[in-house]
């Protein structure tokens, strides 16, 4: 076949629906065919592939779909749960992938506001021993810095297999305990750890761990309680004990600080309350300190746990508050079923970690992905997250790396919060991001006050009948789906009504936010 005849008969290969243009010998025992109890799949390829470097037994799991979308084929999303330890399953059934959980049951169901619409999309389970990815005993992955090392070792493998994936243009985007991974696997790749050069065009961290640890927990969460006092039933005297703790500790003056917009210089957080690494685990509790007390419901029990607790450091504001929490719940006079994750989540709530691992504990469901016999399937790890929470603390990657990447390498930084997440408030979010400084200048100028829309995720002032300053819920229009701001390549999105997981809450305005803020950003 001559150069010409070989043209025309690759672009009549393009032109057919659904064909997989990077299906070759090595990735067609990858191939995902169907999966039981679910719908037809977009082409997809799932299963193992070892960690360069590491004994044989620690191999990383995948998922990759292919765009579903010819006009998305530049783009390459890479997303990643976090924890640590959870699987990314999570995200590909809980609202951002091509399948979900119909209502109570493991049957699947198409997601119509599936991310691979939007281009290439690969869903990791990292560190190894996460999810379907299996490890060497005893665990090998011991800090932040042995997960990086893997994550860029096994990234280069995979784009062997895979190498029409290379010159795409990548976003890296996660949730949570991602907002460490991302920023860090980053750094990594493009310090020329990666045997492939990388078109990294952004990050996006949605209500993410990557600022000050005590900032994003004990100094917001008495402001954070206030705002949302109604909604988690809390009395007036609980409310008055975390005012005064806010006041006590300087948290008072730091927040004052975070609502100046621009900042007046760097914000100083007071000492390090509650000795906090990152955030405080605490299913951990009991191991670290098994005669303490974690149940106050009174408000001089409230008082004793912020400022004399034998389990905490001091001030202990964050740590207080959930144990109240959960201890009003349990006895209840607070809400019921009380989910720190959506704290306007209740009892009837589905399960979506049950589902998914009666699902993928299956045979046939594992073996349709190329992971027959493995162990009994679990969407968290504790052991990892015991490990990573348990080693030396991570230096923040608001601090240095977060802005070298977006001043330095010219990459797009997209920060999100859901507005009902009480694990990681919105305001310590915003407090962070005033705290960090970028492109020669400190936090943001003007404060998150445009409105953005569910089928509009980042519309031009002037238009959808509103202004840019105009906040005020008599200025909202129908399809608001909360407020947002951007300087200097750095957005910021608020969430109303979406809880840790905004794509579980909001899958139709998540979807509208990487199709306008993340894929059609431009550097």
């Amino acid at each position: 076949m001559n150069i010409t005849l070989f043209f025309f008969f690759f672009q009549f290969l393009w032109s057919i629906p659904n064909l997989p243009v990077f299906k070759t010998a090595r990735t067609s025992q990858f191939e995902v065919r169907s999966l039981p109890d679910g719908p037809v799949l977009p082409t997809s390829w799932a299963g193992r592939l070892p960690v360069p470097g590491r004994q044989e037994g620690n191999e990383i799991f995948f998922w990759l779909f292919e765009a579903e979308d010819k006009a998305y084929d530049d783009t390459f999303i890479i997303w990643l749960n976090g924890g640590p330890g959870c699987s990314s399953l999570v995200g590909l059934t809980g609202g951002n992938g091509p399948v979900s959980f119909l209502a109570n049951s493991t049957a699947l169901e198409r997601n119509p506001y599936s991310w691979t619409q939007l281009g290439h999309v690969l869903y990791l389970d990292q560190p190894v021993g996460t999810g379907f990815s299996t490890a060497s005993s005893p665990y090998p992955v011991r800090n932040n810095d042995m997960v990086t090392a893997d994550f860029v070792a096994w990234l280069n493998a995979f784009l062997a297999f895979f190498p029409h994936l290379q010159s795409k243009q990548i976003h890296l985007m996660g949730e949570s305990y991602a907002g460490i991974y991302i920023p860090y696997f980053a750094a990594a790749l493009l310090e020329g750890n990666s045997s492939h050069p990388l078109n990294i065009r952004s990050l996006s961290l949605g209500d993410g761990s990557w600022g000050n640890a005590a900032a994003m927990s004990s100094v917001t969460i008495g402001a954070y309680m206030h705002s949302q006092s109604m909604a988690l039933k809390l009395p007036k005297d609980i409310l008055s004990v975390f005012a005064a703790a806010d006041s006590t500790c300087g948290f008072d003056d730091v927040l004052a600080q975070a609502q100046s917009y621009p900042p007046q210089g760097k914000i100083n957080i007071p000492g390090n309350p509650e000795d906090f690494n990152y955030r405080r685990r605490r299913d951990m509790t009991d191991v670290i300190e098994a005669s303490c007390s974690i149940s106050p419901t009174t408000a001089a029990e409230v008082t004793t746990s912020i400022f004399n607790s034998t389990c905490y450091g001091p001030c202990a504001a964050y740590s207080t508050a959930l144990d109240y929490m959960d201890a009003a719940s349990a006895g209840g006079t607070g809400i019921p079923c009380f989910d720190v994750y959506d704290i306007h989540h209740d009892c009837g709530t589905v399960d979506s970690m049950a589902l998914m691992g009666t699902y993928f504990s299956r045979p046939d469901v594992q073996a349709a992905l190329h992971v027959a016999g493995h162990r009994e399937y679990s969407a968290c790890n504790s052991t990892i997250l015991g490990t990573l929470l348990g080693a030396p603390s991570v230096v923040p990657p608001a601090y240095t790396i977060l802005p070298a990447l977006v001043t330095e390498h010219n990459i797009s930084l997209h920060i999100y919060n859901g507005e009902w997440d009480m694990l990681l408030n919105h305001i310590g979010t915003e407090l962070s991001i005033q705290n960090m400084t970028w492109r020669g200048a400190q936090g943001f100028g003007i404060g998150p006050q445009r409105l953005f829309y569910a089928d509009n995720a980042a519309p031009v002032d002037g238009v959808n009948g509103w202004q840019s300053g105009e906040v005020n819920e008599g200025n909202a229009t129908a399809g608001v789906a909360g407020y947002w701001a951007e300087e200097r390549g750095v957005t910021y999105h608020l969430f109303r009504e979406a809880g840790h997981s905004v794509f579980a809450n909001k899958p139709r305005e998540m979807f509208s936010y990487v199709r306008d803020v993340v894929v059609g950003a431009k550097g």
